[in-house]
């Protein structure tokens, strides 16, 4: 198994990086993993017109973008640790998830022939 554990916390000494850290350790040996900090890494969470784009599959998705994917492409598990704020996941993780998890990767949105396929049911997510 190969994880992908994806932090979104600005302060590498918090609670978040703590956990992070932990859950790789407790992989084990015969599991593999990669830790991607979104904040260290300068990951832009904006969605903007490109993104756009890219979800109506009028454009391929760009450079950052397709990194990502890769990212998850060679996991077996995504763990996703972060801080609560109101309720929710801080802004940096939402746009990542935006961004990321594009039609046509992810999943494949079709209006016209009012379809919606998985595309991604082969990895288990963690919070």
């Amino acid at each position: 198994m190969h994880a992908l554990i994806v932090v979104a916390h600005h302060d590498p000494r918090s609670l978040s990086h703590s956990l992070a850290a932990q859950v790789a350790e407790g992989l084990g040996p015969s599991h593999s993993f990669e830790i991607a900090d979104l904040f260290a890494e300068a990951f832009d969470p904006r969605f903007n017109v490109a993104d756009h784009a890219v979800h109506r599959r009028q454009e391929q998705p760009p450079a950052d973008v397709l990194a990502e994917q890769a990212r998850i492409d060679r996991a077996d598990a995504l763990v996703l640790v972060y801080p609560v704020y109101w309720w929710s996941m801080p802004a940096l993780l939402k746009g990542w998830i935006d961004r990321v998890f594009a039609n046509g990767w992810a999943f494949d949105f079709n209006l016209e022939a009012n379809r919606f396929e998985k595309k991604l049911g082969h990895l288990r997510v963690h919070l």
